[in-house]
């Protein structure tokens, strides 16, 4: 008679903990993984830098994408007549223009004028909710619009962006026919790779249906209406025709992995596809690492967008110890 009044105690027990557990997993969780997200998207981290101070020529800018203010430099090409070419350059989710500096001050010595600006809902653009590059996207639409209306333009016009930027300018050139190619800095794959990595539902991310709870919360919580799906990359880098692309991820990148950016390079419809990986470097570290492999990468790749490339260019380039 005891030892069943003690099964039945434990048993309960046992059920209030796992109802409690699931409660928390798919109840609160989800709620406080969406929340941190809204917060950290509303906070605009501050410019503190000046070209000038580099030796570069530039103007604050300024234009509109669906309502929202877009704050961006141009940066002239340097000592050159003739620029080789237009970039739109811009950062990852939460920083602003000056995470990305360094890499718009090589292009700019080496000849190629630069549009760099901060994305939507950061540093000096118009506030707007993390899409993960969907709504960011358009950004790059807006500013190449902008180069052509105030006859800066000069091809080839290449996106060129960091992390979530990185993502935001593949997803543009599938939809933006005047986009002559893309240099994908580090992408993420998909919802997983954030919320697993970098947000307090890591761990429970392989729980069956987490991540759409989190997605729901957020949604909710931001006013889009965002599915998994549409956070997925590989179905974008399919759909990019011939638009020639460059990856380059961190071999020590613990966010967007070396073997998730290769999947998309692997996933590529272009035939014009290269892809470069950095020694050591963590997910910020891709520049700072080993910048004159960095530059190499680029400039290669940019200069074989200008000179025209061979019929297969479809390769990988090793790691370089």
């Amino acid at each position: 008679m005891k030892k069943n009044l003690l099964l039945k105690i434990l048993s309960g027990l046992l059920f209030l903990f796992l109802a409690g557990g699931l409660y928390f997993v798919y109840g609160i969780l989800p709620e406080k993984v969406a929340q941190s997200l809204v917060a950290k998207a509303k906070i605009h981290k501050p410019l503190t830098l000046d070209p000038g101070k580099y030796g570069l020529s530039y103007q604050a800018v300024a234009t509109a994408s669906d309502g929202v203010t877009l704050s961006g430099w141009w940066l002239p090409a340097d000592k050159t007549k003739k620029p080789l070419g237009t970039i739109l350059l811009t950062h990852g989710a939460f920083k602003n223009r000056e995470q990305v500096f360094l890499r718009a001050f090589f292009l700019v010595k080496a000849g190629y004028q630069v549009l760099l600006f901060d994305q939507r809902g950061c540093g000096l653009s118009g506030d707007s909710p993390l899409s993960g590059g969907l709504l960011e996207s358009k950004d790059f639409t807006a500013w190449a619009l902008f180069v052509k209306k105030t006859q800066r333009l000069k091809k080839p016009l290449v996106d060129f962006g960091f992390s979530m930027g990185a993502m935001g300018a593949l997803r543009d050139a599938v939809e933006d026919r005047e986009v002559d190619g893309v240099v994908a800095d580090s992408p993420l794959a998909n919802l997983k790779s954030y919320v697993s990595r970098r947000t307090l539902g890591g761990r429970f991310s392989k729980f069956p249906g987490f991540l759409n709870r989190c997605l729901k919360a957020y949604d909710f919580l931001s006013g889009l209406n965002l599915t998994e799906g549409d956070l997925n990359m590989v179905p974008i880098v399919q759909q990019l025709r011939e638009v020639p692309v460059i990856y380059i991820t961190g071999e020590a990148d613990d966010l967007a992995k070396s073997e998730e950016v290769r999947e998309l390079f692997l996933k590529t419809s272009s035939h014009h596809r290269r892809l470069v990986y950095i020694p050591e470097a963590g997910h910020e570290e891709t520049y700072d690492k080993y910048p004159i492999v960095y530059q190499k990468g680029v400039l290669e790749f940019l200069t074989a967008l200008r000179e025209g490339f061979p019929k297969t260019d479809d390769y990988s380039t090793q790691p370089i110890k």
